[in-house]
């Protein structure tokens, strides 16, 4: 066997042995881009979606659970649970971020809430009220006027007037206590059995 000869033969079984050994070489990268990461992962997204996830993954860090349509964390700053989705909630508009609190809502304020705004959801087994919207901030402004209808600050007409004429001064840049923060305080650690007793 002269000297090419086995130069060929030996580059050839090296490459069967790479390719038969999945964790070196560029198996192993392959394995790697498979897996992904939220980043990899939200590079295809729509880019109103891609955005909100990157605002998110900037502010809280790394999601405590993604998929290849939404991005999940739990006990993120002031929230129970915070979530992106690659596609709007309800096909509409730009609802892509849905932020949930520890909250019980009394039974007959549960209508009230809905009238006020469909986009809120109440669980009142999970002991969670939850708004879906484009931005954290709406989520918050929704979330405050929920709280003062509950405890009758403010009539479902009301709360909707006002959350129109905040979005309105938002969009021209001005701020608001209800955009920046919960103006009241929440219990993520709380949630309803399904016996309906308080936990």
């Amino acid at each position: 066997m002269n000297k090419t000869t086995r130069t060929a033969r030996a580059a050839v079984l090296g490459l069967l042995a790479l390719l038969a050994c999945p964790g070196t070489g560029s198996a192993k990268i392959a394995h790697t881009d498979q897996a992904g990461t939220p980043e990899s992962i939200i590079r295809d997204w729509p880019r109103h979606a891609r955005n909100t996830a990157m605002f998110m993954l900037e502010k809280y860090g790394a999601p405590s659970q993604f998929d290849r349509k939404t991005l999940v964390w739990f006990n993120n700053g002031a929230w129970k649970k915070s979530i992106v989705f690659r596609s709007a909630v309800a096909g509409k508009g730009r609802n892509l971020l849905q932020q949930s609190i520890g909250y019980l809502v009394p039974d007959d304020k549960v209508v009230e809430l809905k009238s006020f705004n469909p986009m809120i959801d109440v669980s009142q087994t999970a002991g969670e009220l939850t708004f879906t919207s484009d931005s954290e901030a709406k989520n918050r402004l929704a979330l405050n006027l929920a709280d003062e209808i509950v405890t009758g600050k403010r009539t479902t007409a009301d709360a909707s007037d006002f959350f129109k004429k905040s979005m309105r001064l938002a969009a021209s840049g001005k701020s608001s206590e209800y955009l920046d923060g919960l103006m009241f305080e929440v219990d993520n650690t709380r949630f309803m059995t399904p016996t309906g007793a308080d936990q």
